[in-house]
């Protein structure tokens, strides 16, 4: 006979279809919960759900799966089975997402069909009672025997262990006592322990909040600025510096600082019409005939004029092409010397092209250079002309003059930009301008018919990092004073200016001046050490006794600190320097 109580069965989840039908059959109770473990495969088949619905309406029982896997919910909502996420939940048929409520009925299996459904369980009941409240009683059970009714069975859990009773009965002695016990008991105080856990508790937040205001007062909140007020004075540095591109370090003793030299080039250019003309026509030709004429005796015939010789006609010279040699006997003239005639004619060509070389058909007179006593007769012809425009030196000359120099101090501005943004420290005295190169386009007798001549100019200019030359200056400067009360405030670098006493290609050597400023030299942290604890008359005194210092102002906050904090990280020390006086 099938109780009225629930059985609880936990599913492996290697358990198949068949043992889990098996186990459901055999379940003694009217309502089975079946406890599905997580990803069971088995429950994810639309036929296996319906053999267990099946199988549980045979047998007459009531099942509850029990899991909170939300993708078997529509499957068991489409097959009418209840289910509960725990054994304490509700259970509810869950409604199937592509079901309207209308269509969610319960899926049966054909077969043979449980009526007992009607009579004493209704899903709807169900629904809104707990899995272990659904023993299934009929209505004659519950009036005829309440007590076993799921509201009136009480879980074991929730049983109070029993209470043993003594059967010993109570004398009139022990009735007394009691009662002069009761009466005992009236007059004793019951203690207040809220009342007391209130007290406490103020108390230790008033200690707390103690703690913290005196944390506050004497360790965070106290602050002291100590102001100084300080006079500097200059010092002018006078340096004589060598710079040098060869350097590779800087040299202290020698004043020697590595230079680098910056250079730009600039060129310039103008160009003007040639002026010059050339003849590239051809030159006349011909030939003459010589007359050595010797008027000494004995009379004897001259030597060979040479070739090469020249043979001149109106100003123009022809130039002899070949030796001419005189015959040895000669005729007298007229005057009574003896002539000479040359053995054969002499070809001569004219010096230069042109028409003008042309003799005409007839005869003409020439003299022979360095011979005064030969003479000559002929002609020439062939001469053309061929004019053509050229370069002459005057040309050249003329556009040299007209170049015009670039503007120096812009050239100065591009060095010192170049040079700061290379990490130098431009010096702008050590600017120098190189010997300018000057070339020509066309060169003298070339034809053309302009010139142009350029002219490239190279600028230099040196730099220096100025880490060098602030050693060199600090240098200077300590040696002019105490380092142990004065320091440096200010080497004067930056307005640092220079003057060239020699200049060479790789070396410079310059004047350096500058002025410096110095004032009062203070150890921060040695004196934020000595000043803490101190009132303030202390720390007015312990300072003003150092060279330099004009006045100490200290400022303690908030009102109620009377000292210097004990903590140097509460101690702001701020230095502020006077007009300074001139030390040279």
């Amino acid at each position: 006979m099938v109780s009225e109580a629930k059985d609880v069965i936990y599913i492996d989840i290697d358990d198949e279809i068949t043992t889990i039908i098996d186990k459901l059959r055999t379940a003694d109770a009217r309502i089975v919960a079946l406890v599905l473990p997580k990803r069971a495969t088995v429950f994810q088949s639309s036929v296996n759900m319906k053999l267990l619905k099946k199988t549980a309406s045979e047998s007459k029982k009531r099942l509850v799966l029990i899991t909170s896997e939300t993708n078997l919910l529509p499957l068991a909502g489409s097959i009418g089975l209840f289910v509960a996420k725990n054994l304490q939940s509700k259970p509810e048929i869950p409604i199937s997402p592509d079901m309207t409520p209308a269509d969610n009925a319960i899926d049966t299996i054909e077969g043979p069909e449980a009526n007992d459904t009607a009579e004493d369980f209704d899903q709807h009941a169900a629904a809104e009672q707990p899995v272990g409240e659904l023993a299934g009683l009929s209505e004659e059970t519950k009036k005829a025997k309440p007590e076993l009714t799921p509201m009136a069975i009480p879980r074991a859990e929730d049983q109070d262990e029993p209470i043993e009773l003594d059967n010993t009965p109570v004398t009139d002695t022990d009735q007394k006592t009691n009662d002069t016990k009761k009466i005992n008991d009236k007059n004793l105080k019951v203690p207040n322990f809220n009342k007391f856990r209130k007290r406490l508790i103020i108390t230790v937040i008033v200690l707390i909040l103690l703690i913290v205001g005196w944390i506050l007062a004497n360790d965070i909140l106290p602050k002291a600025t100590i102001t100084i007020n300080s006079q500097t004075s200059s010092i002018n540095s006078n340096l004589t510096v060598t710079l040098s591109t060869a350097a590779n370090s800087l040299n202290q003793s020698s004043l020697t600082v590595p230079t680098h030299a910056q250079q730009v080039q600039k060129t310039t250019s103008q160009q003007i019409a040639a002026t010059g003309q050339l003849n590239n026509g051809t030159s006349a030709t011909g030939t003459v005939n010589m007359t050595a004429q010797v008027c000494s005796f004995p009379a004897h015939a001259p030597s060979s004029v040479p070739s090469g010789i020249g043979v001149s006609w109106s100003g123009l010279t022809f130039i002899a092409q070949q030796s001419t040699t005189f015959s040895k006997s000669g005729t007298i003239d007229s005057s009574g010397c003896v002539d000479f005639p040359a053995i054969n004619a002499t070809s001569i060509t004219a010096q230069s092209p042109g028409d003008t070389y042309n003799t005409g058909s007839t005869s003409v007179s020439f003299t022979v250079s360095g011979y005064s006593n030969i003479s000559a007769t002929g002609s020439a012809s062939g001469g053309t002309n061929n004019i053509v425009q050229v370069v002459t030196q005057s040309d050249i000359n003329n556009a040299t003059s007209k170049l015009t120099a670039p503007d120096t101090s812009s050239i100065k501005t591009e060095l010192q930009n170049d040079l700061s943004q290379a990490g130098y420290h431009p010096i702008p005295a050590t600017f120098s301008v190189g010997t300018p190169a000057n070339t020509s386009s066309a060169n003298v007798g070339d034809q053309a018919s302009t010139v142009t001549v350029t002219q490239t100019t190279s600028y230099t200019m040196f730099g220096v990092h100025e880490s060098d030359l602030q050693v060199l200056l600090d240098s200077y400067i300590n040696s002019q004073i105490n380092t142990t009360k004065q320091s440096i405030i200010d080497d004067g670098i930056s307005q640092a200016s220079f003057s060239v006493l020699n200049q060479s290609a790789t070396a410079d050597q310059v004047s350096l001046q500058a002025i410096g400023s110095v004032g009062l030299h203070i150890d921060v942290t040695n004196l934020k050490k000595q000043v803490a604890g101190q009132k303030t008359g202390e720390v007015d005194s312990l300072i003003s006794s150092d060279p330099g210092v004009t006045s100490v102002k200290v400022k303690l906050s908030p009102f109620w600190v009377s000292s210097v904090p004990i903590k140097t990280s509460k101690i702001t020390i701020v230095l502020q320097s006077a007009t300074h006086a001139n030390n040279t």
